[in-house]
């Protein structure tokens, strides 16, 4: 329960800030047009659309895993994936996912 709340404050915190960057990305981007040295405005102007593009695309990854979350309904395993434990029967330490089905 706590690790859920936990997971879904981090993501609502993720959207928020990278909703916040967007925003001054375009204004940023605004602003450029109104320079009048062509290398400040280039350089404004390319700075601001690589904040746009980053916070979109991390807008993009919080929308999508909020979505498969909300998707894979209240199942903690199924949304945490499988965890890997160190095969205690090898001494090589080989890591196996405790789902699969052991060898015959």
């Amino acid at each position: 329960m706590v690790r859920t709340m936990v997971w879904w404050t981090v993501a609502a915190a993720s959207a928020i800030l990278s909703i916040f960057f967007l925003f001054v990305g375009i204004s940023l981007c605004r602003a450029a047009y109104d320079l009048k040295n062509p290398y400040q405005f280039i350089l404004t102007f390319f700075s601001s659309n690589f904040i746009i593009l980053i916070s979109a695309v991390i807008l993009l990854g919080v929308i999508l895993r909020m979505i498969g979350r909300l998707r894979q309904g209240s199942s903690p395993a199924a949304v945490d994936g499988p965890r890997l434990t160190p095969d205690s029967s090898n001494s090589d330490l080989r890591f196996r996912n405790p789902h699969d089905q052991p060898d015959s």
